[in-house]
């Protein structure tokens, strides 16, 4: 009763907020999205190296191409070709030693194997490969699709000649009204100086 005559009162409350003390935006012209621009680029070019080290490094795809690559196109033995083993005391306390088997590419002795190494060679290749592929697919769709339509750059360039017709026509009005005045001016000197 207490959650929902308070959720109740603060909905109440954000709508006196939203209708009766926050204004609505003056809405402003722009020729462009600006600084927006750049950083929706710097992100995308950000999310594809993400993306490309994600799929690189969370995924078995790169590991069972690389065994299927080294062990004549099969999967046999992927499994048990990645697990090591590591022998230790038994976790119970009794005396003896027992085999514990884990998903790594490490040898008796805890090191690294050759395999592991060749795996983390293939991944990073695969991450610079994978990114250029990216980057040159985006920039190529940049440069086949116009960022403006034709029909809409028709229209502005029309529109913009409209304007220059418009302001060229003002223009010749208060040149007019210049030259009207002017005339004017001219008129009340002489009439001054004939009194003068």
């Amino acid at each position: 009763a207490v959650v929902s005559t308070q959720s109740t009162g603060e909905i109440r409350l954000h709508a006196k907020k939203y209708t009766e003390l926050l204004k609505r935006p003056i809405p402003i012209n722009c020729m462009s999205i600006g600084i927006w621009y750049t950083i929706l680029d710097y992100m995308a070019s950000i999310a594809i190296v993400t993306n490309a080290f994600v799929i690189a490094f969370t995924s078995d795809f790169i590991a069972q191409v690389l065994w299927k690559y080294n062990h004549e196109d099969t999967l046999a033995q992927y499994v048990s070709g990645h697990l090591s083993n590591y022998t230790g005391p038994n976790l119970d306390g009794s005396d003896g030693t027992e085999t514990c088997m884990y998903w790594d590419y490490r040898d008796e002795h805890g090191e690294a194997t050759v395999w592991w190494w060749k795996l983390k060679a293939v991944q990073f290749i695969f991450v610079v490969v994978f990114e250029h592929f990216v980057f040159t697919v985006v920039r190529c769709i940049d440069l086949l699709i116009p960022d403006v339509p034709e029909k809409l750059e028709a229209l502005i360039h029309l529109e913009d000649s409209f304007a220059r017709e418009m302001m060229k026509e003002v223009i010749e009005v208060d040149l007019e009204q210049l030259e009207d005045m002017r005339h004017r001016i001219e008129v009340k000197r002489k009439q001054r100086n004939k009194y003068a």
